[in-house]
């Protein structure tokens, strides 16, 4: 499987691997996955850490020196493509691209041996129609995400206890958005949140919410337990959504109005108790009170 994309992609891509390990159970799996994706990908099957350095010959022999007989490429990239198709494997299985790149469309067909459209549905289930697609078959259950903390990792994460935690990240401040913006939505929320960041925005974090408590780390798995000890989450569209999903932790996912209609239904939270708020350019008010109006119905719901 190649898996060459961020973390939140990443995650969605586990519910395909534990069924490849459902209904293969003899069978190795090998991963191609950037380091942010080994975290996720090492305790369901064995890894392989690529960087955007290697090129899609170094990827293709990757492959052929694992034998690979069939090669699922997650991944939309033209590298990713041309590694399945270098990797020699007997089954390569990928996306088909839509006749309005007709190239792409074109090209897949040498790439791949067999292609799904996998359009119209949610990211995890494109990942699982490729897997159906290597076993014949059809309707398969799409297992949940996978990502389980360990008992170290909530002993560590007890001391972050808070009821509303919100992701702190400058992806907030588009669309003419700012940071003052930012700060008026978190008052908008029933009480003060814990904030979380990662490591990379950590420094950024700590400098414009000075008055909140802040938890930023680069272990993935006690970020997760700190998650899940939340009633309610709340993020701008990003990988951290998706680590929410896999522990059943209640979601307020804010996305761009911009093409939210292609994107919210492919990477909306996958099966947990999730609201979607839409950031329109210029309505900073509106988007106060739709976050406040959004946790409100999660944090009643989990009663």
């Amino acid at each position: 499987m190649i898996r060459l994309d961020a973390l939140g992609d990443t995650l969605l891509t586990t519910p395909a691997v534990a069924m490849l390990c459902q209904h293969l159970p003899e069978a190795e799996l090998l991963v191609l996955t950037h380091p942010v994706g080994s975290a996720v990908m090492r305790p369901l099957c064995q890894v392989e850490e690529v960087t955007p350095e290697h090129s899609w010959r170094e990827l293709g022999q990757k492959l052929r020196e694992f034998g690979a007989e069939a090669v699922l490429c997650c991944c939309e990239k033209r590298r990713a493509a041309l590694a399945t198709w270098a990797s020699g494997a007997r089954l390569r299985i990928g996306f088909e691209p839509s006749w309005n790149q007709p190239l792409k469309k074109l090209a897949s067909q040498f790439f791949f041996t067999a292609s799904m459209p996998g359009r119209g549905m949610h990211e995890t289930e494109r990942y699982a129609q490729l897997v159906e697609k290597l076993l014949d078959r059809t309707h398969l259950e799409v297992p949940p995400i996978r990502l389980e903390p360990l008992p170290e990792h909530y002993q560590a994460a007890a001391r972050w206890k808070a009821s509303i935690g919100i992701q702190l990240t400058p992806k907030w401040c588009r669309f003419g958005y700012t940071v003052q913006h930012l700060r008026q939505w978190v008052t908008a929320l029933p009480e003060k949140p814990l904030g979380l960041a990662g490591p990379g925005e950590e420094e950024w974090a700590r400098r414009h919410f000075p008055e909140l408590r802040l938890y930023s780390s680069r272990d993935l798995l006690e970020y997760a337990a700190v998650l899940e000890g939340l009633r309610v989450f709340v993020t701008i569209d990003t990988g951290a959504a998706h680590v929410a999903a896999a522990r059943g932790v209640p979601t307020v996912d804010v996305f761009p109005e911009e093409n939210s209609d292609f994107c919210v239904p492919r990477w909306r939270p996958w099966r947990c108790p999730h609201e979607i708020v839409l950031q329109p350019p210029g309505a900073a008010h509106s988007i106060g009170v739709a976050l406040g109006e959004a946790v409100g119905r999660l944090w009643n719901a989990a009663g």
